[in-house]
């Protein structure tokens, strides 16, 4: 494993041709001189969707500037820097990522070997409502997130495609695929497929941000995972864990909170979820593994759930874990709602029936197990 270091000096001491001390976004947008994004991105940017770009260590988009990547852009972390490489868009900034079907925007590693932990992966922090507070310290980045406007904006992101992210800042701390700090309701996300990650595919930590069609491949821990509150909606959810190179010891579909520390704590996480297909790795030795993992206080509105193949040890291998007392009471009032389990240890730690309503025909993300055809333009 490469022994990356995150330097937060280099917040303020890195530029490129792309950035201006004196220009925060009020002229026109600029294109990059050359083939790096690295460091502090203080103007309008424009990125050419012809040159193939190398991400060098910390990058962030400063706030009150866009970034503009356009469909068909190529960007390459470059995975042998001592600094990880990462590109954050902080409070009050924004990327206009608008990929399509036939030309996505493409984050990947620049190794000729490439590998899960090549780089950080995509983090966007907001001015949404997080349980937390306002100003809160993102675990990685430095960064901070959350402030008191649900709509608040951060840009589009659409078509992506981000590969082999997830890289470890410290046991407790690593990046995800794409990460939403407290993100807003004004945020347009769809269409991403997390590949290959080290970590979660997906995490949302507070805020409001709705998204269509998100799909995660290969991620060694959770696809999909939120906390601190998070009360957007995401239609058509995909998950395949089988061709993870490695796992965790805690991997699930999905992994959900509201607070570690206070599960009653508000806004409680109560996101609406609607069609998703969840399938494990089939293995009978993960410790804690679970289709889904409903815990620390959270609620939600999940309907249409394929579920699959998460074994797991003799203590683990749920469709569903429902834990503790507050979360447990939710659902088993408000039960997830067309719900098909195979191939699993255990369907839940509840009695039967109780926490979601049983069917055999749930399509999940729209085909079942299979490849929805929405997932056609990801060539998987």
């Amino acid at each position: 494993m490469k022994k990356l270091v995150l330097s937060l000096a280099l917040i303020s001491a890195i530029f490129t041709s792309c950035s201006s001390d004196d220009d925060n976004g009020t002229t026109e947008p600029t294109v990059p001189a050359t083939g790096e994004l690295r460091g502090n991105i203080t103007t309008n940017t424009t990125l050419n969707a012809g040159t193939v770009y190398t991400l060098i260590g910390s990058t962030y988009v400063k706030p009150g500037v866009t970034l503009t990547i356009p469909a068909g852009t190529r960007i390459e972390a470059d995975a042998e820097n001592e600094e990880v490489a990462f590109l954050a868009v902080e409070k009050g900034a924004k990327i206009i990522a608008q990929g399509t079907a036939e030309n996505p925007i493409v984050f990947t590693s620049n190794s000729a070997s490439p590998e899960p932990q090549d780089w950080g992966g995509l983090v966007i922090c907001g001015n949404a409502v997080t349980n937390l507070g306002v100003n809160v310290q993102a675990e990685v980045t430095g960064l901070t997130y959350g402030g008191t406007n649900p709509a608040d904006n951060s840009g589009v992101y659409s078509h992506i495609v981000i590969e082999y992210s997830g890289n470890i800042i410290t046991g407790e701390s690593e990046f995800n695929g794409m990460t939403f700090y407290a993100v807003g309701s004004g945020t347009t996300v769809d269409n991403i497929l997390v590949s290959q990650g080290s970590d979660d595919g997906f995490e949302w930590f507070g805020g409001s941000v709705n998204a269509t069609n998100l799909a995660a491949i290969g991620c060694q821990d959770d696809s999909f995972d939120w906390t601190e509150g998070w009360n957007g909606t995401v239609t058509n959810l995909y998950s395949d864990q089988s061709s993870a190179l490695q796992y965790s010891a805690d991997s699930r579909g999905i992994e959900a909170d509201n607070n570690q520390n206070n599960p009653t704590l508000t806004p409680v996480s109560n996101p609406t979820l609607t069609n998703v297909t969840l399938i494990g790795r089939n293995k009978a030795d993960v410790p804690k593994e679970a289709g889904i993992w409903l815990r620390r206080g959270t609620f939600a509105k999940i309907t249409n759930v394929h579920i699959s193949n998460f074994k797991g040890t003799a203590s683990s291998g749920y469709g569903i874990n429902f834990d503790g007392t507050d979360s447990t009471a939710f659902f088993t009032a408000n039960p997830l709602a067309n719900v098909t389990i195979n191939n699993v240890t255990a369907l839940t730690n509840l009695a039967a029936g109780v926490g979601y309503n049983a069917t055999t025909t749930a399509t999940g993300a729209g085909a079942g197990a299979a490849h929805a055809t929405w997932m056609s333009w990801m060539n998987l």
